[in-house]
């Protein structure tokens, strides 16, 4: 019950932010920006979205819109996330780079290949922060669809510090900068480098 009541709680409060917040889009150049608005508005192209954990409640509310699976850890917290994901239209696949990889990487390539574009925070459940894991690229190489690099800066914002991955909570009608890098089938270094510039 108190589960429940929790992710309804977090569901409320993430698509008040969808509705609150106004979403800017910062790509690399207008191939790219061209690119996303086939993929994402129109949906002719498939995508893996690699973020890095701290920025996951900025990008749920923008991405809810989109046909997309998500990764979602083994561990309790992962079983709230896995709640609020699927109230706010994602498809969750259970799976970590700590717990369950094999299992959680063959599902997730099984749903790309079913049409999805699918999200994962590339430095894993519990980080190290800003280190990119191998499980996305596994998937971009074994299904040759394409990683897009995201990061989200918003406004303003409540920081976790204590928290390992310094996650970032933003405020209603704050302005959520999402910057994105270009397409592309990145193994984890190069991938991480890219994170790390945006």
């Amino acid at each position: 019950m108190k589960n429940k009541i929790l992710i309804s709680l977090a569901t409320f409060i993430i698509k008040l932010l969808g509705l609150t917040c106004r979403f800017k889009l910062v790509f690399p150049n207008k191939e790219t920006e061209d690119q996303f608005k086939r993929s994402f508005y129109k949906n002719e192209q498939q995508f893996l979205l690699g973020f890095y954990h701290q920025d996951e409640l900025c990008l749920l509310p923008f991405f809810q819109k989109a046909k997309m699976a998500v990764l979602i850890s083994l561990s309790k917290d992962g079983e709230l996330m896995k709640g609020l994901s699927e109230n706010l239209g994602f498809t969750t696949v259970r799976g970590s780079s700590s717990k369950g990889a094999a299992r959680g990487l063959l599902a997730a390539i099984k749903k790309v290949k079913e049409g999805y574009h699918f999200a994962i925070a590339v430095d894993g459940p519990r980080g190290p922060i800003y280190k990119v894991k191998e499980g996305l690229p596994a998937i971009s190489r074994k299904t040759e669809v394409p990683i897009l690099p995201a990061r989200a800066y918003p406004s303003r914002a409540k920081i976790f510090e204590k928290s390992w991955n310094k996650a970032k909570f933003p405020m209603p009608f704050s302005t959520i900068e999402i910057r994105y890098g270009e397409f592309g089938i990145y193994d984890s270094k190069t991938l991480e480098s890219k994170l790390n510039e945006l």
